[in-house]
């Protein structure tokens, strides 16, 4: 199968934004994560971004994990977390949703914590929350982390209609038309991905039609680079000198 693939960055240093953004063709935005920007910080924020470079959001992790002091948040602070179809949680869903589709986001990620388990509680209310929100024609990822066995957590992302990001070099993604591909912070051991685990990504890329790959590597834009070189069937630039400030979690939306 001839694929899709996107390569890019979770976040990215913004004081060093035009550099990253010539480099990448996808970034998975960071600064929705607690309280999503406005529509019209997303507008301005993508007028900035070249036309061929996409991009995801991470969803509030309030949504899940309610806030503890500090946030500004309307409403009654006890409606937030736990994938609460209340009021509260359905309307930040919302300024999710339209934070994304205003920087014309193809997705929306959601990260749950370690302290939300496989429970049957927990599958329910999680399965109840998403066939109540509008998705407005956005993709939505799902990252579990914690005690998730693989296939497990596969299944249900499957029986809610969520695409299961994966580390294709830790688990097989499911099977399907489109793969999310996310490598965390220690993917790379603290340096650039080897020719080994590059070749093994494209190799994983190779079964689907579509693809996105975003990378929170050590040297995430060194990596970016020559996962591109390994696809396009070039040489890789695995020992040369490291590129300086690569992808982080800064803010986007208002710069």
């Amino acid at each position: 199968m001839i694929a899709r693939v996107r390569v890019g960055t979770v976040g990215f240093p913004v004081r060093d934004k035009r550099r990253v953004l010539g480099a990448v063709e996808i970034i998975e935005l960071t600064d929705g994560r607690f309280t999503p920007p406005s529509r019209a910080a997303a507008k301005k924020a993508r007028r900035t971004w070249p036309a061929a470079v996409q991009a995801t959001v991470q969803s509030s992790s309030y949504l899940v994990d309610p806030p503890r002091g500090g946030a500004s948040l309307p409403g009654d602070p006890g409606g937030y977390g736990g994938f609460q179809t209340s009021a509260e949680n359905v309307a930040l869903w919302d300024r999710c949703a339209d934070y994304a589709a205003a920087f014309e986001a193809s997705a929306l990620v959601v990260i749950t914590p370690p302290a939300f388990t496989p429970g049957p509680s927990n599958l329910a209310r999680m399965a109840a929350f998403f066939a109540a929100v509008d998705r407005r024609g956005l993709a939505v990822v799902w990252e579990p982390h914690g005690p998730w066995e693989h296939r497990r957590a596969a299944a249900h992302a499957a029986e809610t209609g969520l695409v299961l990001a994966v580390d294709p070099l830790r688990d097989e993604a499911p099977e399907g038309d489109a793969a999310y591909f996310r490598l965390g912070p220690f993917a790379a051991m603290g340096g650039r991905l080897g020719v080994y685990d590059l070749e093994r990504l494209a190799d994983a890329a190779r079964a689907f039609a579509d693809v996105t790959c975003v990378l929170e590597t050590p040297r995430a834009i060194d990596d970016v680079r020559n996962l591109r070189a390994v696809l396009a069937g070039a040489e890789p630039d695995t020992e040369g000198a490291d590129d300086e400030d690569d992808a982080d979690d800064d803010s986007e939306g208002d710069d």
